[in-house]
């Protein structure tokens, strides 16, 4: 660990002066706006020296600072929320979307509030993991461990940064949301159940016709409430781009799906109006408690049940991935867990002696 004062020459003759900085097996370079070159005077030279050689040990002393517990005065004024966004503008990998929502519920949970880096705290971090685990989120399943693991990336990268406090950053390290994947045991609805449900009464039918609409493509209720009819390609396809990642999807419509659609209209109008995510919620519950379905419904529930639909016609994993807009079996894989007799088939299957 340390900071060393460093000189770059070029052809020209100029000479500039940058810091090579090593902190946690990192080697970063600040570049100091201190120049030297053939017209600069002996005395100018040396007092140019003397200043990136100060600044040098000012870097040093405040790594050190760091290390013991202590942020910079001028590093205690940077706003988080600033500081987030600017890596937001910078990120330029997939997940970039988790990262940003992340942000949205951290900011909702703090009202807006402009938060400076250095006054984050384990009960802040706490509220907000409590937050977004809570109904006023409105966040179901793996997304609440999704947005908070992004989140504690850019805690560290801030903790890197030298933005908080060893001690702080410590505390704060230690919170977790736990992924749970018990929740799609639930959230799973069988051919059979699908059956009933669509003989029975709904409070709103537009909800129930977009709910079973979704089981039958895998669409999310994003997508749902903005599809025309220009997505539904008269050969019985559908093509379009997630709303949650931007992957494209390009299916065929079950003959399930494709009944729900009802008459064709213009190629701009909309399939479904949907009311609010309130509004369905509740239509969901009282819906599926009158079918005596003793299941906690979301909307996102058609999107799993169409998952393990196709697993159990005997879609491989890479199928079932494009068939839902994922970029890799990663996610896909978890819906393996919920076809128990996909395993008992494949070991009646095995050969005898």
């Amino acid at each position: 660990m340390g900071v060393k004062l460093r000189v770059k020459k070029y052809t020209s003759g100029t000479q500039t002066y940058y810091l090579d900085i090593n902190t946690n097996n990192q080697r970063t370079f600040e570049f100091l706006d201190i120049k030297v070159d053939k017209n600069t005077s002996s005395d100018d030279k040396k007092q140019k020296r003397q200043l990136a050689e100060n600044t040098a040990a000012k870097r040093q002393l405040e790594i050190e600072h760091n290390q013991h517990g202590f942020i910079p005065k001028h590093r205690k004024k940077v706003i988080f929320n600033d500081y987030y966004q600017a890596f937001l503008d910078s990120y330029k990998k997939n997940d970039t979307r988790i990262y940003k929502y992340a942000f949205v519920k951290f900011c909702e949970h703090t009202e807006n509030k402009r938060i400076a880096a250095s006054h984050i705290n384990e009960r802040l971090i706490e509220g907000y993991r409590d937050y977004l685990e809570s109904k006023e989120s409105g966040l179901h399943g793996e997304t609440p461990h999704d947005y908070f693991s992004r989140f504690r990336r850019v805690l560290k990268r801030a903790y890197n940064d030298g933005l908080i406090a060893a001690d702080t950053f410590l505390k704060i390290s230690n919170i977790s949301i736990k992924k749970n994947d018990t929740f799609l045991k639930k959230q799973i609805l069988t051919i059979e159940e699908l059956r009933i449900l669509k003989g029975t009464k709904c409070g709103n039918e537009e909800v129930k016709r977009a709910f079973l609409f979704a089981c039958f493509t895998g669409l999310g209720e994003a997508e749902i409430r903005k599809i025309t009819w220009r997505k539904i390609l008269k050969e019985g396809k559908i093509t379009l781009f997630r709303e949650k990642s931007g992957r494209p999807i390009n299916n065929n419509l079950p003959s399930s799906a494709f009944d729900l659609l009802g008459k064709r209209g213009a190629p701009d109008d909309l399939i479904f109006s949907l009311p609010s995510n309130v509004a369905i919620g509740k239509n969901l519950k009282n819906w599926t408690k009158q079918a005596e379905i003793e299941k906690s419904i979301s909307f996102y529930c058609g999107r799993h049940t169409y998952a393990v639909q196709l697993l159990k016609t005997g879609a491989n994993l890479k199928t079932v991935a494009d068939c839902l807009g994922h970029s890799t079996t990663k996610h896909t894989v978890k819906y393996l867990n919920f076809v128990d007799e996909l395993k008992d088939e494949a070991i009646s299957k095995i050969p005898s002696l």
